[in-house]
């Protein structure tokens, strides 16, 4: 890096600066970066440091103190003062005053120590897996906590106060209730937080509760759905359950919004992302209730004042529909039969006039036989009876003739009826 070393002014490095300065020097290693303003400073009186510069923040890793500029650099001259090693090697070198009075020109300067990592070798490759860590991280939860002034200040204080202890610190952060302001300020849950977490320090578990939701939400949607989901779908919504971006029971609702036309929930823009493309069999479930229920309160020309697949949907995501749904359908056939008790199930009823037509015609009638919705409308014995008796033998039906010629020579007697008996049955002759 082309180093001036020029005094700072107002507390701001010259041309040589962190800020300015992009091009490596004669020493350099190479720190593996997608960020141009990454490079080592060396602070006077308190060591290397590896400067991050990632535009609205800045990261500033700390070496340990003991690094020389032979570790950090390819200097391989003879000088014994660190300071002037690093100034022989072109490392930037700024006073513990400028580095703590803003001379990184950057708001938000994270502080970071080596010991984070807990990576062996030399200053570049603690350097290198910090990157490592951070393009891994630039879309995290954590990456969100670090960039945020109020945390990182709030939390610097508590590692002071612990005795330089950063567990201690974190966990002391985490009770108060300004941590919680925070994360509700970022829109971010310690359940994130936890899981994050949980990725990178056990990665095995972590794996392991993401292959745990993948079996989950299969087997729910076997069970539930009757259907698999595509594995793209399912791996996301178990990576974002493991994450903590879902609860279980807000997975689960995205796969009801899924298959389920008429799921009370939302399919989130993430996973209709991941949907692109993919066919999924809408659940049908709870069709065939819906139909038996038609069946049981309406006549079928009243089915169509209902929508199945909508009722059925109704059913699958309301608690106690059906009871709903029993009530409609009674109250849908009293506007059009109140000469019947709405509780008395219409099959009851067009049970008991099929009977009545078969016992009286000898022919077994189909409920959309017109005569059977008369007799439904009539519902009086005596007018039922003359209803069918008339219609009968104007269909000619052989067995309401037999019963009239029972019923006639019944009447009569035994014996041979006159032919005077059937003069009103024919037409009289004219007189000649």
């Amino acid at each position: 890096m082309t180093v001036d070393n020029e005094p700072a002014i107002d507390g701001i490095l010259g041309p040589g600066s962190i800020r300015s300065s992009i091009v490596p020097g004669p020493y350099d290693k190479n720190l593996k970066s997608n960020w141009s303003g990454t490079e080592v400073i060396y602070v006077s009186g308190e060591g290397y440091k590896v400067i991050i510069d990632m535009g609205s923040y800045t990261y500033a890793l700390d070496l340990p103190e003991d690094y020389t500029a032979e570790q950090v650099s390819n200097y391989t001259g003879g000088k014994t003062n660190e300071t002037d090693k690093a100034n022989e090697a072109g490392i930037t070198i700024i006073t513990q005053d400028q580095y703590n009075s803003g001379a990184l020109n950057n708001d938000t300067l994270i502080y970071v120590p080596s010991s984070i990592l807990d990576v062996g070798g030399d200053a570049f490759e603690i350097a290198n897996g910090f990157l490592d860590a951070v393009e891994q991280n630039r879309g995290r939860v954590t990456a969100t906590l670090l960039a945020d002034d109020e945390y990182t200040n709030l939390l610097g204080a508590e590692y002071l106060a612990s005795g330089g202890d950063m567990k201690t610190a974190i966990d002391n952060f985490a009770k108060t209730d300004k941590y919680g302001e925070i994360l509700s300020r970022l829109g971010v849950t310690q359940a994130q937080i936890d899981s994050e977490r949980k990725e990178f320090v056990d990665p095995l578990g972590y794996a392991q509760n993401v292959s745990a939701y993948i079996d989950l939400y299969q087997a729910t949607a076997l069970s539930t759905y009757g259907s698999e989901l595509p594995s793209d779908v399912v791996n996301y919504l178990a990576e974002q359950t493991a994450k903590g971006f879902y609860t279980q029971t807000a997975a689960l609702n995205q796969l009801n919004a899924i298959f389920d036309d008429y799921s009370p929930y939302k399919i989130d823009t993430g996973v209709i992302g991941v949907l692109e493309g993919e066919t999924i069999a809408r659940s049908a479930d709870k069709q065939d209730v819906v139909q038996d229920l038609l069946d049981t309160y309406l006549p079928k020309h009243l089915h169509g004042s209902f929508n199945i697949a909508e009722e059925a949907g109704k059913l699958r995501n309301i608690a106690n529909y059906r009871t709903t749904l029993e009530s409609k359908l009674k109250k849908t056939r009293f506007q059009f039969y109140p000469n019947y008790d709405e509780n008395i199930a219409w099959n009851t009823i067009i049970s008991s006039k099929l009977q009545s037509a078969l016992d009286v015609t000898g022919v077994q009638l189909k409920e959309d036989d017109p005569l059977i919705n008369q007799l439904v409308s009539l519902n009086d014995y005596a007018k039922e009876q003359e209803l069918l008796r008339t219609t009968g033998l104007e269909r000619g039906y052989q067995k309401t003739r037999d019963d009239l010629n029972k019923a006639m020579i019944s009447t009569f007697g035994s014996g041979i009826v006159r032919s005077t008996a059937y003069v009103g049955w024919r037409k009289k002759s004219k007189s000649i």
